[in-house]
């Protein structure tokens, strides 16, 4: 399953910034194994929720007892076996569920191989047979396809590039269909280059909130003394720090929203789909947002979005017995003004059917029946 994970920072162009596994990530040092039961994993990980996951004083407000109970529950559990199997399966996962947020997740883990003191190298450019790396073909003289099957901000070159070269071609095409079926998320700068080919209109961002609690000011100095993050993302974490360092324990700015405004709508592309299913989640789900708002972008798929969105900028830490979390510790504004969408997701404007076997051919005939412009039409 594959989501995104740490959001970072908003750009002039874009929402905040979403990593996914395999980013720079803030890791809390494995805490004392002097007790590594499953009572005293679970412990730790009700304190941390407890402590500093955003989401938890309005998730628990009014369900204090069911929480009580489920916890006591739980650790009946907990204490009847140390395998992961029980442990994990039957007593942490279950009360993590309580949240019902997709982008906490609690596992066994292994070991971790012992500390480097080296930098560690940014990360390499995808290569040319990676099945994630952006692609953009044209079918005919009228449509240009562009698959983007992974955000992750690694990628961000590789689909900065790609636009870029086939620039000119995309400003001659009347119809586009952009890909993202299966998109976990990754980084929403990613996709800020395909911004100007769907613009009609103001593009309104509502931004973010981070909780500002200790632990979680640990990970934004983690982030400021990783060199292998980008240096105006590590700018902004120390302005984010300051932030919170003043207002402990309360919600502080994190990436500001606004309205993205350009000078200048592109006649062409005429008609954009956006292809969407399940998998699309979190940043994928940003872009959904952004495409939404213009006037040319129609959204097609045979479900909603994944709804994984609401909470992000994951923090992952250590449980006692080598058992791994990984939580949320900022909330988009977007929820608080139109409401969640986690667990739930965007549904598409226009629903393909169920019988379609090629959605991309389905957008195809959609955008042309669809153009008032079309000759013919």
């Amino acid at each position: 399953m594959r989501f995104a994970w740490l959001v970072l920072f908003a750009t002039a162009a874009c929402a905040p910034v979403v990593h996914r596994p395999g980013a720079p990530a803030a890791t809390a040092q494995r805490p004392d194994a002097a007790d590594s039961s499953c009572v005293a994993a679970l412990d730790t990980m009700a304190a941390f929720f407890q402590r500093d996951y955003p989401g938890y004083r309005v998730k628990v407000r009014g369900r204090e007892a069911e929480l009580a109970a489920l916890t006591d529950s739980v650790r009946a559990i907990a204490r009847t076996s140390e395998h992961h199997s029980v442990c994990v399966r039957q007593a942490l996962q279950p009360w993590m569920r309580f949240f019902r947020d997709p982008h906490i997740m609690v596992w066994q883990a292994a070991p971790p191989p012992p500390p480097s003191t080296a930098a560690q190298p940014a990360p390499a450019a995808a290569p040319a047979d990676d099945p994630d790396r952006p692609s953009l073909t044209h079918p005919d003289d009228s449509t240009a396809v562009l698959r983007i099957p992974d955000l992750d901000w690694s990628y961000k070159p590789a689909i900065d590039s790609l636009l870029a070269a086939n620039l000119a071609r995309l400003l001659a095409t009347p119809y586009l269909v952009v890909d993202v079926r299966g998109n976990g998320g990754g980084a929403t700068s990613s996709y800020a280059g395909l911004i100007p080919l769907l613009y009609t209109r103001p593009i309104h961002q509502y931004g973010a909130d981070i909780w500002a609690s200790e632990g979680n000011m640990a990970m934004m100095r983690e982030w400021i003394a990783d060199p292998t993050l980008p240096a105006g993302d590590r700018e902004q974490a120390r302005a984010v720090l300051a932030r919170m360092e003043a207002r402990p324990n309360r919600f502080v700015p994190y990436a500001e929203g606004g309205m993205i405004r350009r000078d200048r709508v592109h006649a062409l592309p005429r008609r954009v789909a956006v292809l969407v299913d399940g998998g699309c989640k979190s940043s994928c789900e940003d872009l959904v947002i952004a495409a939404l708002q213009s006037d040319k972008v129609t959204v097609l798929g045979t479900r909603n979005t994944g709804g994984v969105h609401d909470y992000g900028n994951v923090r992952s830490v250590w449980l006692p017995g080598w058992r791994r979390l990984r939580v949320p510790t900022s909330r988009s504004r977007r929820m608080l003004a139109e409401g969640p969408l986690d667990m739930v997701g965007i549904p598409p404007q226009v629903l393909i059917p169920p019988a379609e076997t090629d959605a991309v051919a389905f957008a195809r005939r959609y955008l042309r029946s669809a153009d008032p412009a079309r000759p013919g039409s």
